[in-house]
This record gives structure tokens, sequence and C-alpha cells, in this order.
């Protein structure tokens, strides 16, 4: 056991795997191959991220999107201000 991690038991915050790949999905408009492209990854790597994702949470990708940017955590490049 390693620190502060039981098995099975998932930790509270996201990895930053896991935002980057929310971050590709929005950015990519909702596409997981086009996220997992994005990202380098395999498209079943990607859904198993946002699976984890909304599992953890209690939320919908929707919810976990809205979420992450108003929280702050959750930053997508083309959607900040300034950006074309």
């Amino acid at each position: 056991m390693r620190d502060r991690y039981l098995r099975g038991v998932l930790p509270r915050q996201p990895t930053a795997r896991q935002v980057d790949v929310l971050a590709a999905f929005v950015s990519a408009g909702g596409s997981v191959s086009d996220a997992a492209e994005a990202v380098g990854i395999r498209p079943s790597t990607a859904k198993r991220h946002l699976a984890d994702l909304r599992a953890r949470s209690g939320l919908t990708t929707e919810q976990l999107i809205y979420r992450g940017r108003a929280e702050g955590w959750l930053v997508v490049t083309t959607l900040e201000p300034g950006r074309q």
C-alpha cells in the first residue's frame, strides 16, 4: 500500500492526465477519438479516463466540464478569452 492509497479506492482529486483528456475532449468538440489523438493515447484509454472521472465525482461529463471551468481546474485553451 502506497501512502494515502488503498487498493480499489479512487483518490478524490482527478489526475493530471484525466484533466488533460477532459480538456482535449472539450477542445475536440466532444469527440473521444479526436481527444485521444490530441493527447496521444488510444480512444479506449480516453473513454476509461472519462469514465473514471464520472465515477469518482458522480457527475455527468457535461457537469464535470461546467464544474471544472467554474472552479478553474479545467483550462481549455481554445475557449479562453482572446484566443482565436
